[in-house]
């Protein structure tokens, strides 16, 4: 990824304690957990349009 964009996103308080949860059982900051999310829905989303 050598091309970064920075933003900045407000969630609701039950889906940034999900967030942090998915995070931390995955041994990942939140940002590379946001990273892998959009990237498998991405992808999911690539496949339904095949």
């Amino acid at each position: 990824m050598s091309d970064l964009a920075r933003t900045q996103v407000r969630f609701p308080g039950e889906l940034m304690e999900w967030l942090k949860q998915q995070a931390r059982e995955q041994n990942r900051s939140m940002n590379a957990q946001l990273v892998e999310i959009i990237q498998q829905a991405k992808g999911k989303a690539k496949n339904e349009q095949a």
